[in-house]
């Protein structure tokens, strides 16, 4: 049985008690308690997803050929600030 090796960004995010992973290129999500198990799961959506565009016959996301890089910046803002709702 061949095998094809498929690499796709993952952009993870603390949402409450869990951790949501995204993946942008193929718009699908999972999420689990602790980091690992958010990743583990995202993998199996991942591999689920694919499985089904092959049972459909659509055609599948070419694979990310960049590393994609998610940072965060904090800054000190002088005074205070009214967020939106």
């Amino acid at each position: 049985m061949q095998t094809t090796l498929l690499r796709y960004n993952v952009v993870i995010r603390k949402e409450g008690r869990n951790y949501i992973a995204d993946v942008p290129t193929l718009g699908i999500s999972d999420f689990g308690r602790t980091l690992e198990s958010a990743q583990s799961n995202v993998r199996s959506a991942i591999l689920c997803h694919i499985e089904g565009l092959q049972k459909t016959k659509t055609p599948v996301p070419s694979p990310d050929t960049n590393s994609l890089t998610v940072a965060s910046a904090e800054i000190s803002f002088p005074g205070s600030v009214q967020f939106a709702v």
